[in-house]
């Protein structure tokens, strides 16, 4: 396996990054919730219009390995549908935890609905969350012009980026075995390839 090449993927990693940084910042997400967490999907996401429902975006996803570290970085696009009754709003930031493994398999499909086939709700906030019973598979916190929450991303579109995938990685991999950790590592590094320092650094101070 060759090299693996900065494209978009490495930078949806640094964006990544600043999001989930962010949001653990700011407080509103819990940071017992992201210890144990199955999974992450960090995304942007924008719409075209105020008046325009839909639009698109792209993210990145990753999973707890059997060890408790992290997998490496899986690229997807988004095509947003309602996104919820605050209107006028063109760009978002989104963090979905994923709380079971059939949360983190519906991310290895080629196209996932949020919502429909994923199972969600707005996530606990605060600085310890409560969340006594069963969690939903997916708790998602949003964040847009700089406020936190009012927006929904049911019927949200997840499709897996091969072509992203690939070139990042050096050779034509899944997302199966990324989010598996099955993808061999660079020389020098244990899992993550390059590129992806930002986002490992953000997921160290979790």
């Amino acid at each position: 396996m060759g090299a693996p090449k900065l494209t978009g993927l490495a930078k949806d990693c640094g964006k990544a990054a600043k999001i989930l940084h962010d949001f653990l910042e700011d407080g509103k997400i819990p940071r017992d919730i992201i210890a144990k967490a199955q999974g992450l999907a960090i995304f942007t996401g924008f719409r075209a219009g105020m008046y325009l429902a839909g639009g698109g975006g792209s993210g990145v996803v990753f999973a707890r390995l059997a060890d408790g570290t992290w997998s490496p970085p899986s690229a997807f696009s988004v095509r947003s549908g309602s996104i919820g009754l605050v209107y006028g709003v063109d760009v978002y930031n989104c963090v979905c935890v994923l709380n079971t493994r059939s949360a983190v398999d519906a991310y290895t499909k080629p196209e996932l609905e949020l919502g429909g086939a994923a199972e969600l709700a707005v996530g606990p906030v605060g600085g310890t969350a409560n969340t006594r019973g069963e969690p939903k598979p997916i708790w998602t916190y949003t964040k847009s012009r700089g406020l936190y929450g009012g927006l929904t991303v049911d019927g949200t579109v997840i499709k897996e980026k091969s072509d992203e995938n690939a070139a990042f990685y050096g050779s034509s991999v899944t997302s199966v075995q990324i989010l598996q950790g099955k993808v061999e590592p660079q020389e020098g590094d244990e899992v993550w390839p390059a590129g992806a320092g930002k986002l490992t650094a953000a997921l160290e101070t979790v």
